[in-house]
């Protein structure tokens, strides 16, 4: 799994201060098993899992909804998200535009 530099700053960034629209969200610092708990939230669901090997979830709130991209060397990968109550994940933006909006 390959983490694009941005993410690394972004969450270096997150962890000096979060930004208030991010409070009750935890970052994923690569060693967190985001992922298995992304599962455990899509199988509450009843949604077939379509996340793959390379994805990685790199945040979630409160349990009910993640994002992830694509840990594939990609610099800037889009980002997706999921929410409880959704049959399927959101395409949402690439991971720099996705994270202008926390600064």
């Amino acid at each position: 799994m390959i983490l694009p530099d941005a993410y690394i700053k972004f969450y270096e960034r997150c962890i000096q201060k979060m930004p208030a629209t991010l409070i009750g969200t935890d970052l994923s610092d690569g060693k967190s098993d985001f992922y298995s708990a992304a599962l455990e939230l899509l199988d509450k669901n009843g949604i077939d899992n379509f996340l793959t090997e390379d994805d990685f979830v790199f945040m979630m709130h409160q349990g009910y909804i993640f994002w992830y991209f694509k840990a594939d060397g990609n610099p800037n990968p889009i980002v997706h998200g999921f929410q409880e109550g959704k049959n399927k994940p959101d395409q949402l933006e690439t991971f720099s535009n996705f994270i202008n909006e926390f600064k």
